[in-house]
């Protein structure tokens, strides 16, 4: 079916503005992201496109300029596929064409948040598109007031994508670091309980392996439905994550790969690196 897919360039009233029905309907809102907004970013170094299977807007991606102080950077704010299509790959296509359209604008980075124990989007950025993470934001919007969030610290990953550098170079042709499934030398162990959802050992955090040059920090494979069916474990594994990747990412340590858990266990592994070149 994704033969037929086009992903293009968006830049006219008309044509951004069938992406503000898309959000309505894939984030269930009331307050779309206005589409006057996303056309003047469009005209001043931001992008917005939209993927079309026979001619019908699937999916989309909103992403406006920055600048830091000392460089510009183009910062990836809305990434989105339309319910009925999700599991044909449109938000890694989008990824991938962005990267294509920002190089060609003059950008070498692209960056962006997402939650730390969501681990298919983790899987997409890091693991797929070779995002590196060394910058973790406490409580990031606030105090989300939805059923599901409540009580949870709204904690996020920024992520940086160096789109020219040679680590993302090889993972646009496909080649990614192989890992074993379960790493040896956990930073910390974790234990299932009843309903086999796994429960860490925060106590037994392993900080002397700082020494070395790799680390493996485990984090709910189904934080989801963690969240729905046993929010205390998901509020205890915010809590548990936030000191660990923030104690290491203030000791110089960055996150340079997701490995997913074939074998069934209710966890999969952050790999981090000690910051370096070699990680850009």
């Amino acid at each position: 079916m994704t033969q037929n897919l086009e992903i293009r360039m968006l830049a006219k009233v008309e044509e951004i503005e069938p992406i503000v029905e898309l959000e309505k309907i894939i984030w269930q809102t009331d307050i779309p992201m206005p589409a006057d907004q996303m056309v003047t970013a469009a005209k001043h170094g931001g992008m917005v496109l939209g993927a079309f299977l026979d001619n019908r807007l699937i999916g989309f991606q909103y992403s406006f300029a920055g600048f830091d102080g000392k460089r510009t950077y183009l910062c990836s704010h809305m990434l989105g596929t339309h319910p009925d299509y999700r599991y044909m790959k449109i938000g890694e296509k989008l990824k991938w064409k962005q990267r294509e359209a920002a190089l060609t604008l003059g950008y070498d980075r692209i960056t962006w948040t997402y939650d730390p124990l969501e681990t298919a989007n983790g899987y997409l950025n890091i693991h797929k598109l070779g995002a590196v993470c060394s910058t973790y934001i406490e409580n990031c919007y606030g105090d989300m007031q939805d059923s599901l969030n409540r009580g949870i610290s709204s904690d996020r990953f920024q992520v940086d994508w160096h789109i020219g550098s040679q680590r993302v170079v090889a993972r646009a042709e496909g080649k990614r670091q192989q890992y074993n499934d379960v790493p040896e030398g956990l930073l910390f162990d974790w234990e299932r309980d009843e309903n086999g959802y796994p429960v860490p050992v925060a106590e037994d955090i392993d900080w002397d392996r700082l020494e070395g040059t790799t680390m493996y920090l485990p984090v709910p494979a189904q934080f989801q439905q963690m969240k729905k069916q046993n929010k205390s474990l998901a509020i205890r594994w915010r809590a548990v994550t936030h000191h660990a990747f923030t104690y290491l990412f203030e000791r110089g340590w960055i996150v340079t790969d997701l490995v997913r858990n074939e074998k069934a266990t209710p966890v999969h592994f952050y790999v981090l690196h000690r910051k370096g070149e070699d990680y850009k």
